[in-house]
């Protein structure tokens, strides 16, 4: 690695590529082999969120956290009593009890209600007059603690849709379905509310992208997204939706020339008033400012291959798109580009770099 002005350059990029585990039939048997196939990963996972509670700002042991996690589950089972089922095998697969399995879930929404949040990410979409032949591409950084783990199943599901999920640590947030959805999300940080009640966004957006359209996608998602969290979804005939929520509240966000970003702060206008992001994350802004000025400079032959230059974009680092940790941070809120994906929803391609971008490839997966 050279540095040059204090930004990494790397001669060769390192190749990795992602075990896929295979899942399909009913929802207990999807979780199960789930489960199996992520055994270590997710008992990893589970690890690093006790252990990362329990020296947060509230000392949370772990009878308080499977307290916490238990709020959430009977709001989850009425909402998804199919992603219950999934939650219950992936629980048997694992080795673990299924307060356990269900704490992963809900990690998020724990970390929130316990001060300890870290992630950050920075997320594109665009189709139409932006992109070459004018096919829906989305994308993101996955920005989270670098010790996370990832995981990639391919999902076969007894309704006929497939989809790819990539997980961060346990929690499936990105498909990419056979019914040609994709999705990005991103960490919002609006007015603090209470979410005891609510449905852990990972079952939310896991319950969206099962839908064999994205009009039922986003009917889920308007009525129950709430909490945390901004997301973006695109299709393959080329429409493109974007979707911030509050704890109580929830907006549409539509694209602008064919193109939607977003970092971690909001976009609409109402929810700017309460938005907490910019104190807590100041690097945000100049982050989407970047994105939209690379897209800009790109438009109209944006293909896979720009965005995964631009989403390498070391402008600002290591607080930049292509994030790497930030030596005055403390350890415990350390943050990279854990992951960074593209996606291309008409041809069933999901392009992952598991890891920062500018040191690792990105390899093909075919739906």
């Amino acid at each position: 690695v050279n540095l040059v002005n204090n930004v990494p350059h790397l001669e060769m990029k390192k190749k990795k590529r992602l075990n896929i585990v295979e899942c399909g039939g009913g929802p207990y048997e999807i979780g199960r082999q789930w489960g199996e196939g992520c055994r270590e990963n997710l008992q990893a996972s589970l690890t690093m969120l006790y252990a990362g509670l329990e020296h947060g700002p509230f000392r949370a042991s772990k009878a308080t956290v499977w307290d916490a996690a238990l709020a959430f589950m009977t709001a989850l089972r009425n909402f998804d009593p199919y992603g219950f089922e999934v939650l219950r095998g992936q629980a048997v697969g694992a080795g673990m009890v299924l307060e356990e399995a269900l704490a992963l879930q809900c990690s998020l929404e724990i970390a929130f209600n316990c001060g300890k949040i870290t992630g950050l990410c920075t997320s594109f979409a665009a189709a139409g007059k932006a992109t070459a032949g004018g096919k829906a591409i989305l994308g993101q950084n996955v920005d989270w603690h670098p010790d996370s783990t990832l995981d990639l199943l391919r999902v076969r599901h007894d309704s006929g849709i497939r989809e790819f999920v990539l997980c961060l640590s346990g929690n499936p947030y990105y498909h990419l379905s056979s019914a040609g959805m994709g999705n990005c999300v991103n960490l919002t940080l609006g007015p603090l509310g209470d979410m005891k009640q609510q449905v852990p966004l990972s079952v939310t957006i896991s319950r969206a992208m099962r839908q064999p359209r994205i009009g039922f996608a986003l009917g889920i998602l308007r009525r129950q997204a709430r909490g945390l969290g901004a997301l973006l979804l695109a299709e393959s005939s080329g429409g493109m939706t974007g979707l911030e929520a509050t704890a109580d509240d929830i907006e549409l966000i539509l694209p602008e020339r064919d193109v939607l970003v977003h970092a971690n702060h909001y976009e609409t206008e109402r929810f700017k008033a309460g938005d907490r992001t910019p104190q807590l994350i100041p690097d945000t802004g100049a982050r989407a400012v970047r994105m939209r000025e690379r897209i800009e400079s790109a438009y109209g032959a944006i293909a896979p291959e720009t965005m995964m230059g631009i989403l390498s974009d070391h402008e600002g680092h290591p607080n930049s798109i292509c994030r790497h940790v930030d030596p005055g941070k403390p350890p415990e809120l350390a943050s990279a580009s854990r992951a960074s994906f593209v996606m291309v929803p008409v041809e069933g391609l999901l392009y992952i770099a598991a890891g920062p971008p500018c040191e690792n490839e990105y390899v093909e997966y075919n739906l």
